[in-house]
C-alpha cells in the first residue's frame, strides 16, 4: 500500500492580493526553487555532502542546476512544477529503479513523456521519494494530474513491491491487519464502557433491543401511513424481478449483493436502489412490529398451561393405604388435612430465583446475532465478513447448547413436580 501526495507550485495562485503577473511569476519561481533546495538539502541522517542525489529517468545521480536553470527561464502564468511524494509502506530496496517503473507506466497510461527529477529521503521511518515533475513533456504537451492518476501510481508501486518484495508486503499487511483489529478493539471496548456507564445511570435498558425501542417510540402500522407511495413496486435485475412483496432476507440479500459488486456496470439506477431501501426498511420494521405485546403474551399463556397442569384433576396424585386408614380416625384426618393445607400453601411460596436465566442468556445471543449480522451487512472487506461469518456460526452453537439445556432443564422440573405431588395427598 502506497501512500500519494501532489500539490504545484503556479503563478495564477501567487497572483492574488493586487499582485502583478511579474512578481506572482517571480514568487512561485522562487517557491520552485526553494522546494529543489528542500529536497536536495533538507538536515537528517542521510545528508551527504554536497546534497542527495539527485536522479531521473535515465541518469542516476545527475547535477540539479539543470532542473533550477529550467524553471528560472519559465515565463508562463501557470503551473511552474508539479510535487508528487511517493511514500511505499514497503521501502523499496531499490528506490531509483522503483520511481522509474512507476513514473514510466504512470506516462504511458496518460500518453505522455513526462519529464522529472527525483530525490530519495532515508530521513523518515519509511523510506520515501520527492519526484519534481515540469508542467510540459517533452513533446511540449502540457501535463495535468488528478485522483484517477493517484491511484495509478499506487497500483503501479503496489505491483512492483509484491513483484521484488513479496514476503515484505505479506509482512506489511499482517501488520497493518493487526493494527486495524487493535483499533477496532479499543473502538468496541470504548463503546462498551460507554454503553455500560449508560446502564448504571439508568438512560439505557440492557435487554431492551433497539429496533422495539423504535416501535414503541413510532409504531410501524402508524410510521407505515405516512410513507409516501411509490407507483412502482417492481423492477428487474440480472433476470430476476423484485417486488415489495418478496420477504427480507431476499431483499437485502440483493443489497448485499450491489453493495459487494465493483462492477459498475452492474449497478442499480438509483431511483431503483432508492426503492430497494425503502422496501428494505418497511420489511425490517414490520417484523418488529407488535414485538412486546406477542411476549408478554406468550409469557402469559406459558405460565397460565403451567399453572393448569399443575392444579388439572386429571394431574392422578398417588395416595397410599396407610394414609387413606390414618385419615378415617377424625382427629388424626383433621390434623393430616390441616397439615397438608399448610405444606400445600407453603409449596405455593416460591423460595428460589423465578427468573429463567436460560432464556435471558438465549435472548442476549439472539440479541448479539443481530448485531452482528447488522454489522455484516454493511462491511465490504471480504475477510471481515468471513470473520463475522465465524462468530454467527459460534452464536448458533451457542443457542442451540442453550436450547438443549433449556429442554433438559424442563424435563427435570417435570419429574420434580409429579414427585412432590405424590408425596402429599390429602384428598380421600
Amino acid at each position: 500500500m502506497m501512500i500519494v501526495r501532489h500539490s504545484y507550485i503556479s503563478v495564477n495562485a501567487k497572483q492574488r492580493g493586487g499582485v502583478s503577473l511579474k512578481a506572482a511569476r517571480g514568487l512561485a519561481i522562487g517557491t520552485a526553487l526553494g522546494h529543489v533546495k528542500y529536497i536536495q538539502h533538507r538536515p537528517g541522517k542521510d545528508l551527504e555532502k554536497g546534497g542527495r542525489d539527485v536522479f531521473t529517468d535515465a541518469e542516476d545521480s545527475v547535477d540539479a542546476k539543470e532542473l533550477r536553470d529550467i524553471i528560472r527561464e519559465y515565463e508562463g502564468r501557470g503551473v511552474v512544477v508539479h510535487k508528487l511524494t511517493l511514500s511505499p509502506e514497503v521501502s523499496p530496496n531499490d528506490p531509483k529503479e522503483f520511481t522509474r517503473e512507476v513514473m514510466e507506466q504512470l506516462g504511458s497510461e496518460k500518453g505522455l513523456d513526462l519529464q522529472w527529477w527525483a530525490v530519495t529521503h532515508d530521513n523518515t521511518d519509511n523510506r520515501h521519494v520527492h519526484v519534481v515533475v515540469l508542467p510540459k513533456d517533452k513533446e511540449g504537451r502540457f501535463v495535468r494530474f488528478d485522483k484517477n492518476d493517484y491511484n495509478r501510481l499506487k497500483e503501479f508501486g503496489d505491483r512492483y513491491l509484491e513483484r521484488t518484495q513479496y514476503s515484505d508486503c505479506r509482512m506489511a499487511e499482517l501488520v497493518r491487519q493487526e493494527k486495524h483489529r487493535q483499533r477496532s478493539d479499543e473502538r468496541r471496548q470504548l463503546l462498551e464502557k460507554e454503553r455500560q456507564e449508560r446502564i448504571r445511570n439508568g438512560e439505557e435498558l440492557p435487554w431492551l433491543h433497539k429496533k422495539i425501542v423504535r416501535e414503541q417510540l413510532e409504531p410501524y402500522q402508524q410510521w407505515n401511513k405516512d410513507q409516501p407511495r411509490d407507483p412502482k413496486d417492481s423492477f428487474e435485475y440480472l433476470g430476476q424481478r423484485f417486488s415489495k412483496d418478496d420477504g427480507y432476507e431476499r431483499l437485502a440479500g440483493l443489497r448485499r449483493h450491489l453493495h459487494d459488486n465493483n462492477d459498475k456496470s452492474l449497478r442499480l439506477p438509483k431511483e431503483d436502489y432508492k426503492r430497494l431501501a425503502r422496501w428494505i426498511e418497511q420489511k425490517d420494521r414490520a417484523r418488529f412490529s407488535g414485538e412486546i405485546d406477542r411476549q408478554l403474551s406468550s409469557a402469559k399463556a406459558s405460565q397460565t398451561a403451567r399453572d393448569e397442569a399443575r392444579n388439572s384433576p386429571a394431574a392422578n396424585r398417588y395416595v397410599s393405604p396407610l394414609q387413606q386408614e390414618m385419615m378415617r380416625n377424625p382427629i388424626m384426618g383433621l390434623f393430616l388435612t390441616e397439615a397438608a393445607i399448610a405444606a400445600e400453601l407453603v409449596r405455593w411460596i416460591p423460595l428460589t430465583d423465578q427468573r429463567d436465566r436460560l432464556k435471558e442468556n438465549r435472548d442476549d445471543l439472539e440479541d448479539a446475532k443481530r448485531d452482528v449480522e447488522a454489522k455484516q451487512r454493511t462491511r465490504g472487506n471480504p475477510d471481515q465478513k468471513a470473520a463475522d461469518e465465524e462468530i454467527i456460526e459460534k452464536i448458533d452453537d451457542a443457542i442451540d447448547d442453550n436450547k438443549n439445556t433449556r429442554k433438559d432443564a424442563r424435563k427435570e422440573r417435570e419429574i420434580e413436580e409429579r414427585k412432590r405431588d405424590r408425596d402429599l395427598d390429602f384428598m380421600e
